[in-house]
């Protein structure tokens, strides 16, 4: 009987553990104090601010070799790539993110969805290594969004992804911003 019961205490113990939702935690990182994260968000890259230069877009990229569209830009460079799971809908999580920098002062310099970013905003923004450190994490279709805002010398980018069975969120702030030619 002792047996039987032990059994079936273990058993149930065993079921509580499979059934318990997975909580996804953080890798190393920290959010950017000027950019809360989205609720539900995990961190899933980060890059530590460094002084580096960014091709921060300002209009719609049709190739991500040229400086169409493009502001260079040198400053204190932060980089955060974020998890939503499930999957939530681009506009929704612009939208959040778009209030939140207005109501702290933020301009909008571009924003765009889908197919009107032009064709190479992604390549630019994740590929080209003009923006996006290797090793963040995008999706490349028309549900994407992207969100530059401007608060004096802070830069914002947001490129927002979604693929089931989740969404990215990759952000790059700039602090200390100045042109990365003085011609600009």
């Amino acid at each position: 009987m002792r047996m039987s019961s032990l059994f079936v205490s273990a058993a149930i113990a065993a079921c509580a553990v499979i059934a318990a939702p997975l909580v996804a935690q953080d890798r190393d990182g920290e959010d950017h104090p000027l950019v809360p994260r989205y609720p539900s968000a995990v961190i899933a890259g980060y890059r530590a601010p460094s002084l580096d230069e960014i091709a921060m877009p300002t209009g719609p990229i049709a190739n991500e070799q040229a400086d169409t569209n493009i502001r260079r830009l040198e400053g204190r460079v932060t980089h955060v790539g974020y998890d939503v799971v499930p999957s939530t809908a681009p506009l929704q999580i612009q939208r959040y993110y778009a209030d939140l920098l207005k109501k702290d002062g933020f301009d909008t310099v571009f924003s765009c969805a889908g197919s009107a970013c032009g064709k190479d905003m992604g390549a630019l923004i994740m590929n080209s290594g003009r923006i996006a450190p290797p090793g963040f994490d995008a999706f490349f279709n028309d549900r994407v969004r992207v969100l530059v805002a401007r608060r004096a010398a802070s830069w914002v980018l947001l490129y927002i992804s979604d693929a089931e069975p989740k969404s990215a969120i990759y952000q790059a702030v700039v602090e200390e911003a100045v042109p990365a030619d003085p011609a600009q």
